[in-house]
């Protein structure tokens, strides 16, 4: 299970992330943690903290490579 800087990295690089309404980004009444982008806010983030699309390995090795070209 990633850690939740890691939800939120897979949350801004995953195209099909869409935030839950009582998470919008536009709402100004947020705790701290619930205004940022992360998979927790995601519409398919499940109760159980999967992503029901299976997308969080596949966006976590995604980064992984980049971070490989880069270095």
């Amino acid at each position: 299970m990633p850690n939740k800087e890691q939800l939120k990295k897979i949350a801004i690089y995953c195209d099909s992330y869409e935030p839950k309404k009582e998470f919008s980004l536009e709402s100004s009444s947020h705790v701290d943690d619930k205004k940022y982008k992360s998979c927790e806010n995601c519409i398919h983030f499940t109760e159980d903290s999967k992503c029901e699309l299976d997308l969080i390995d596949k966006v976590l090795s995604n980064l992984a490579m980049e971070l490989d070209l880069k270095s």
